[in-house]
């Protein structure tokens, strides 16, 4: 078994390693290259441009992509003529700084259904400078966003001019839940407070009511919806394909990024405890390990700035089956984690991708996709067996 410790260091690391409409014929490929990693071979390609900044990405039953885009568009990619249609009805979103219309996910029961959830950064009708994280469930009818119904949205006195640390990733789990993250909104102390809905991990049924055995449901003057707290700025949620457990990245400091496994009712200890320090190189706090708050699986310092995950849970990557990918923004790397027994026995660089890697998924088919911001554009990993 690899040593954590070792694994994230930069020794270790450095180991391994616009329209509405876009016809395919007009897609540039800027990725066009074979990458060969310890377990398997693959052709990178532009799968479609012409983003801005892609930050969520989800499959319909039919193999059409969504993509929101974080100045407010929402795309809908059909997958065999690799042309892209914005769809209409979205909520008006606050772009500005770290908000904007940031993850998109499809119900899992969309074939009968036809939900999708966006979560974006809100605003105070009477003052726009305030804003939050809100969650929206919508029917997709004919590329248009029909039946809407914010089922998740923040009182007023928590909207703030703060334009950091949102959060905002949304997962489904096997029962149905539906848990989504919000930064600590850069109110670092409140990620402690479970009367204020920043800093945590939420969870609620589909239709935006909250469950009964939610861990804090019986606690006074507690946010009913919290499901864990102390997380700083968590940008990544993934479902283990075969164990069901919740794993999730978060944006430390200076240092410190962190990937957590998530169970009910947990304390993550930000800002009491971290491996991070302010951006100017001071202590944020002495320790590391407090009683009563969970350790993270592994935790990456430097930062490599840890963005969307996935498990790849298709059949082409045949050595990389429950394999962790994780995407970067700071260094534009796209990691592979092998994880046994709820620890990373392995870490590889599979791609340096000179772009910030916002988000990746496994599609239907068996690809990997990833979203990436300069310029704006998904790409896909095509296997090439040896």
């Amino acid at each position: 078994m690899i040593n954590n410790n070792l694994i994230t260091s930069p020794s270790f690391l450095l180991l391994f390693f616009i329209s509405s409409y876009v016809n395919a014929n007009d897609v540039q490929n800027w990725d066009d290259s074979i990458e060969k990693t310890i377990k398997e071979t693959f052709k990178v390609e532009t799968f479609i441009d012409g983003f801005d900044i892609p930050w969520g990405m989800a499959f319909l039953p039919n193999q059409n992509l969504i993509v929101s885009d974080r100045n407010g568009n929402l795309w809908q990619v059909d997958y065999n003529k690799k042309k892209k249609t914005q769809i209409v009805g979205v909520p008006n979103v606050r772009n500005k700084g770290q908000g904007g219309l940031l993850d998109v996910q499809v119900h899992p029961d969309f074939i009968n259904n036809h939900y999708i959830y966006l979560g974006f950064t809100s605003y105070l009708k009477r003052r726009k400078n305030k804003t939050f994280t809100s969650i929206v469930r919508a029917r997709l009818k004919n590329n248009s966003l029909i039946d809407q119904k914010i089922i998740y949205k923040a009182d007023d006195i928590y909207y703030s001019g703060v334009t950091v640390h949102y959060g905002t990733r949304i997962v489904f789990d096997k029962e149905g839940y539906l848990y989504f993250s919000i930064g600590d909104r850069g109110r670092r102390d409140q990620a402690q407070l479970l009367d204020y809905p920043n800093g945590k991990i939420h969870r609620l049924h589909d239709d935006g009511s909250i469950p009964t055995n939610n861990p804090f449901i019986q606690e006074k003057n507690a946010i009913k919806s919290i499901w864990t707290y102390g997380n700083r700025n968590p940008q990544g949620l993934a479902i283990h394909p075969v164990s069901s457990i919740i794993f999730e990245t978060e944006h430390g400091p200076k240092g410190g990024d962190e990937l957590n496994i998530l169970s009910s009712g947990n304390n993550y200890g930000w800002p009491e405890i971290t491996y991070g320090k302010n951006y100017s190189g001071t202590t944020i706090t002495k320790y590391t390990h407090k009683k009563g708050m969970e350790q993270p699986v592994i935790h990456w310092t430097p930062s490599i700035a840890v963005c969307g995950i996935d498990f790849y849970d298709g059949e082409l990557f045949k050595n990389w089956e429950n394999n962790l990918l994780v995407s970067s923004l700071k260094f534009e790397n796209l990691y592979r984690l092998e994880i046994k027994d709820n620890k990373v026995t392995e870490q590889e660089i599979v791609y340096r991708a000179g772009s910030r890697i916002r988000d990746v998924e496994t599609g239907p088919e068996g690809f990997i996709y990833l979203a990436l911001e300069d310029p704006g554009r998904i790409v896909r990993f095509i296997p090439i067996k040896n």
